[in-house]
């Protein structure tokens, strides 16, 4: 199962840097999950990575220096490597409509759970920070012709999709439709209930299913 904060691990294990500094990165990742990042302070950060707040800032010039830090490697290393394995892994799924998207609708929400304070960062500095948004959007961009070719294609390859739904509607409403929900589940209201989660997840792939199929 792919996991974010694994490969965050791995990365800054493997990466030359000071001791001090990886625990600052470390620190802030919990922190700006949990807290956001507008309400995450350079003297919290301090506090949880047992390190100063000058050696936070002599590593970062501020606090928005570090959050760049951490969301770039994740955009840059993270999301493709993920992309191109779930785009092979639908591929290698190909039977019905049906089967496709409760394929994608459970692996992705579980890949969401998996890695939910890296997925909560991402998605709320995407809503406000354009630099974050401006190279996620970049990433996303050049993955779109490995999309085309193992996803949107093997759906249309069942034969069962409308002709009237192009891929930006389909992507639409499957993104819209496990954001709300990761989000209802894993903050808003909280749940751990796996059957509560599988049969809301059934739900969302029935409605995504009336959608598109013909």
């Amino acid at each position: 199962m792919e996991n974010a904060f694994e490969d965050v691990g791995i990365w800054l294990t493997n990466t030359d840097m000071p001791h001090g500094k990886k625990q600052v990165i470390k620190a802030s990742l919990k922190l700006f999950s949990e807290q956001g990042y507008d309400g995450t302070s350079t003297a919290q950060i301090a506090k949880s990575s047992g390190m100063s707040q000058a050696t936070i800032f002599k590593y970062f010039k501020s606090k928005e220096d570090l959050l760049l830090f951490i969301i770039e490697p994740i955009i840059e290393h993270i999301l493709p490597a993920y992309g191109k394995e779930f785009a092979t892994d639908v591929a290698q799924n190909n039977q019905s409509l049906n089967s496709l998207i409760h394929f994608i609708i459970t692996n992705r929400f579980n890949f969401l759970v998996q890695n939910k304070d890296a997925a909560i960062i991402l998605f709320s500095q995407v809503m406000i920070n354009d630099k974050v948004k401006d190279l996620l959007l970049k990433k996303i961009a050049s993955l779109k012709g490995m999309f085309v070719k193992n996803i949107w294609q093997v759906l249309q390859e069942t034969g069962e999709m409308r002709t009237d739904i192009d891929m930006i509607q389909f992507v639409r409403l499957v993104a819209s439709q496990l954001y709300f929900y990761f989000l209802q589940s894993q903050r808003i209201i909280p749940t751990a209930d796996k059957a509560q989660i599988q049969t809301d997840l059934s739900n969302i792939e029935n409605m995504i299913l009336r959608a598109v199929r013909k």
